[in-house]
């Protein structure tokens, strides 16, 4: 493997562009900091509580669980809303009716994750889109077995009722953002480049600040046109009252891999069954939430309690989440978009005059990104686990 370094630097930068995964409470919007420490191409794109009913059956029919095994499973910021399928699926105990002994750790950003996995010190985890290619150029082996995000992590949004609606529009204009040193900042120059507009002559970039109230005071002021902003701190300006409208959510072409789930390359091909229960009890902590947010949120107030202090906002948040986690095709959980990838790589290869992203290497993104296990992931009685969420009572 060779040394990790060429990539450090733009995964970091999106690591920390995304440390606030779990946005404050409406009183403090700002993000909060990160604690240190883990088949076909898809279509485009609370207090403890008990369930009532039992958990769906581990495997599908006349399948019993593999022996119970320990995988350590890295997080790249703290467990939360952000990762409720995990934490859903471990309290309802869908991981152990896997086989899976989950010990969970954290990671300092999907950066700090990768070089564990490549150090032998974790066998999954979720990691950003970005990294996962940056870390794989660089010699770390792994596939992406669950997409983890299905939508945009960043996206590019105005005022609700702007007559801005593309990026093209937006020559002239300012955009805002935390600050300009963030990983996003060099795909969203690309973006602009594709849109016919010179990002260091055609708009202006504005640094304001972590503070999700100071952006939503910037677009009422006018003195932000628009923000390129992420799906979490989009809830923290919504909170603020300012209602967004995305310009870049509806174009096939500006959609891009998001966030993943990987295996080291020896478990996935060494743990196949383990790895499609994992993926098997993520589609069902899913599908569960789907189907009672309420005993979702409630759970999820167990594990991190910190991000229910405001119970109207930590809903609203969690709402976003899941919808960015909506399975791409009904009944497909996990399922990547492959075109989402070519794009990514495609974005992350192309030159930028200020920021580079560090992807050199061009990826077989067959090699990194596969959808082979899905159909084995999302074979469970679902009605099973319709029927459990209905009756839980927290």
């Amino acid at each position: 493997m060779r040394p990790l370094t060429a990539w450090v630097s733009f995964g970091l930068m999106l690591c920390l562009a995304l440390a606030s995964c779990a946005p404050a409470p409406t009183a403090q919007p700002a993000a909060p900091a990160a604690p240190a420490a883990a088949a076909a191409q898809g279509a485009p794109a609370g207090a403890a509580s008990e369930a009532v009913a039992p958990a769906a059956p581990a495997a599908q029919a006349g399948q019993a669980a593999p022996p119970l095994k320990k995988f350590r499973v890295l997080l790249p910021f703290r467990e939360g809303i952000t990762f409720f399928p995990i934490s859903i699926a471990q309290e309802l105990g869908y991981l152990k009716a896997e086989g899976i002994d989950m010990d969970l750790q954290v990671a300092n950003g999907s950066s700090a994750l990768i070089q564990q996995l490549g150090a032998g010190n974790g066998e999954i985890g979720v990691v950003l889109a970005p990294n996962t290619l940056l870390g794989y150029a660089e010699g770390v082996k792994y596939k992406a077995f669950y997409d983890f995000l299905t939508k945009n992590t960043f996206d590019t949004k105005v005022l609700d009722g702007s007559p801005i609606n593309t990026l093209a529009d937006l020559r002239g204009k300012t955009i805002g953002t935390i600050d300009l040193t963030r990983g996003d900042l060099p795909l969203l120059r690309v973006q602009l480049r594709r849109a016919g507009l010179d990002p260091q002559r055609d708009v202006n970039i504005v640094a304001l600040g972590p503070d999700m109230v100071v952006h939503a005071q910037a677009l009422r002021d006018g003195k932000a046109d628009a923000l390129n902003i992420s799906w979490n701190n989009t809830v923290s300006v919504e909170a603020a009252g300012v209602k967004l409208k995305c310009i870049t959510c509806d174009t096939e072409e500006l959609q891009l891999a998001s966030e993943t789930t990987v295996a080291t390359l020896p478990v996935f091909q060494r743990d196949r069954q383990y790895l499609v229960g994992f993926g098997r009890a993520l589609a069902k902590a899913t599908l569960f939430a789907e189907t009672n947010p309420d005993a979702a949120i409630a759970i999820m107030a167990k594990v991190a309690p910190a991000e229910h202090t405001d119970p109207a906002y930590a809903r609203t948040f969690f709402m976003a989440a899941l919808d960015i986690m909506r399975p791409r095709q009904p009944g497909k959980y996990g399922l990547h978009d492959l075109g989402g990838w070519e794009r990514l790589q495609d974005y992350m290869q192309a030159p930028t005059e200020i920021q580079a992203t560090g992807l050199t290497t061009k990826v077989n993104i067959s090699e990194v990104v596969t959808n082979e296990l899905v159909d084995e992931m999302n074979r469970f009685d679902a009605d099973a686990v319709r029927k459990e969420a209905q009756a839980y009572r927290p």
